[in-house]
């Protein structure tokens, strides 16, 4: 498929861009006269002053952010030593730039909780008020700043040294097959070949490739949980999720509400596989056999133009504001979705900043799942483009609502599709897809929570094994499936090409919360018709201004219910329900 690369040169135009020292350089004078002016000074400032200085520490943090984003994105692409020895210098020179400011955070931190609550309930300082909430929430987490400095320092050589190794091992694995070298994302591809030969082909080459590089993921695992721990515990926190939790402003009560009833809608996976089985007319399924395409289902397979015009059809039917602001991603140079050698596997979308647009990372190969997976990232994109009159403590949003947007958005792309098609054949492959990706979504990254929970609490007690490591994998993955699916030998190392469980752990719970909630607005959505549309816009639009119960709110959503997240999960068994009618 024609699919297109990004231009970002309209951050910086390449490595040797004098613009990227001289920005960090120039940062680096602001922030140390800002450190001399204002450092000590905090809790005698007016809250006019005080709403000043905070938008002026707020500005040299978006600006030093571009520099690292800018060598992030290349090195997304282009995972040479080159792109990579960018990306360390220009991590190395951002911390140089910032670290004078990390005094601000702890010395608001330190005004206490009852001035921060007095602060925020000023006029003056409305706009911060939910950032003055959450610093007082992290407050008793925060080291002094001589302890913060030295974890800042380090940690470029230290924990995002070994996620640097970790992306440079990983979009570097060569899957060997019929004599050519596949990436990870084209031996993943394979999963979904209509020949079971070529699936199991490619998933023993694909285990071959993992298991060859498991012994340095088990260690980067090891000592990149070792070194959360450690973490963790100068930090005060109780309990390893506990960070992630708090930075997506969510308690432990709702995850683990959401958990518990993802992990008894175990039995629907089973249910669901077992129909498949028969259609396929096999006796086992293999974990190979998940994605297989069905016997009688119509080619699928779409050009870049098609996948466009299909996912802006759907976001049209759904508000042409939407829809246009989808179409912007593909009239501009901002996706970067061609497949090629030394470019990272997976999708995602990065925000840069308020004042410049996002950029849009997939691994196009023309799939049904692809256009999915398009849908997903654009839906990202919007909620960064509506989100940008927010300032940049808001502008990010937390994870679980983030996830909001991109799967409501594969929503609308699926119901559109669905609602064109009358052929039965056609249609049971629509629900088998969605159902699948559902499955992947949701029950899935479940799974993988738990996995990583088990492998948290073990490091407590010492390193684990690359045996052990696939040991748990199989465990956590196979309760999802019961006895509908054997999840044979190859599928041991696949844990270890996994960069959330490396980049940002217990970020997986987000994927799952994300779906079961949009896929209740989105049938709350078709109940209201042309007035949800509005509201649901609006919830985009303030991003992380406000927590995740306070922007579902409006909707009518209490995160807190089982009864609410237990509705979520009949829509996909009603999406199951409709596939065996099918069948039938």
């Amino acid at each position: 498929p024609d699919a297109p690369q990004w231009d970002l040169s309209d951050l910086f135009t390449g490595p040797d861009d004098p613009r990227l020292p001289a920005t960090l350089d120039a940062i680096q004078a602001e922030a140390e006269a800002f450190s001399r002016r204002v450092k000590g000074t905090l809790a005698s400032l007016s809250p006019a002053a005080l709403e000043s200085t905070l938008s002026a520490w707020e500005s040299l943090h978006q600006r030093a952010g571009k520099p690292g984003a800018f060598a992030s994105l290349r090195f997304s692409t282009d995972s040479s030593p080159e792109s990579g020895a960018l990306l360390q210098r220009i991590r190395e020179a951002t911390t140089a730039a910032t670290l004078s400011l990390l005094f601000f955070p702890i010395e608001l931190a330190a005004l206490g909780v009852k001035r921060l609550d007095e602060i925020a309930a000023d006029p003056a300082l409305a706009g911060w008020a939910h950032h003055l909430h959450s610093v007082r929430d992290h407050a008793k987490y925060q080291l002094s700043e001589p302890e913060e400095r030295i974890l800042e320092e380090t940690a470029n050589t230290g924990r995002r040294a070994l996620t640097r190794l970790f992306d440079e091992t990983m979009t570097n694995v060569e899957v060997s097959l019929d004599g050519a070298e596949k990436t990870i994302s084209e031996a993943l591809d394979l999963q979904r070949d209509p020949d079971r030969a070529v699936r199991e082909t490619s998933s023993a080459a694909l285990g071959a490739a993992l298991t060859e590089k498991s012994g340095l993921a088990a260690f980067l695992y090891n000592n990149l949980a070792g070194a959360k721990a450690t973490d963790d515990r100068l930090r005060g926190y109780d309990y390893p999720e506990q960070a992630r939790h708090l930075g997506n402003e969510l308690t432990p009560e709702i995850v683990e509400t959401v958990a518990r009833v993802v992990e008894a809608g175990y039995p629907l996976v089973a249910r669901y596989y077992n129909a498949k089985k028969k259609l396929l007319g096999l006796d086992e399924l293999a974990h190979y056999d998940r994605y297989a395409p069905l016997p009688d289902a119509p080619s699928s397979t779409y050009t870049w133009d098609e996948a466009r015009e299909t996912i802006l059809g759907a976001f049209e039917a759904f508000d042409p504001q939407y829809a246009a602001l989808g179409r912007t991603f593909f009239d501009n140079p901002w996706i970067d979705a061609e497949a090629r050698t030394g470019k990272k596997g997976g999708a995602f979308c990065s925000y840069v900043a308020p004042d410049h647009h996002p950029y849009l990372f997939t691994n196009f190969l023309g799939s049904a799942d692809d256009v999915q997976t398009l849908a997903h990232e654009l839906g990202h994109g919007i909620h960064s483009l509506l989100s940008r009159g927010q300032r940049l403590v808001y502008f990010y949003g937390t994870l679980p609502m983030a996830e909001v947007a991109s799967t409501f958005a594969e929503q609308l792309v699926f119901s559109e599709l669905l609602s064109r098609s009358e052929n039965p054949a056609e249609r049971r492959a629509l629900y088998a897809r969605r159902i699948e990706g559902s499955f992947a979504t949701i029950f899935r990254q479940i799974s993988m929570y738990r996995f990583e929970q088990a492998v948290h609490a073990e490091r407590k007690s010492g390193e684990l094994t690359v045996e052990r490591f696939g040991e748990l994998w199989q465990e956590s993955v196979g309760a999802m499936f019961g006895d509908s699916v054997n999840l044979g030998d190859d599928h041991k190392t696949w844990w270890s090409y996994i960069g959330h469980f490396v980049h940002t752990p217990f970020y997986v719970y987000a994927y799952a919360f994300g779906e079961l909630l949009a896929l209740a607005l989105y049938t709350r959505g078709v109940e209201e018709g042309a007035g949800f549309v509005p509201k649901y816009l609006k919830m985009l639009s303030l991003a992380g201004s406000q927590p995740p119960q306070a922007l579902v709110e409006p909707l009518g959503v209490d995160l807190t219910q089982e009864s609410f997240w237990l509705g979520a999960l009949r829509v996909l068994e009603d999406e199951v329900a409709a596939f065996e009618k099918l069948l039938d």
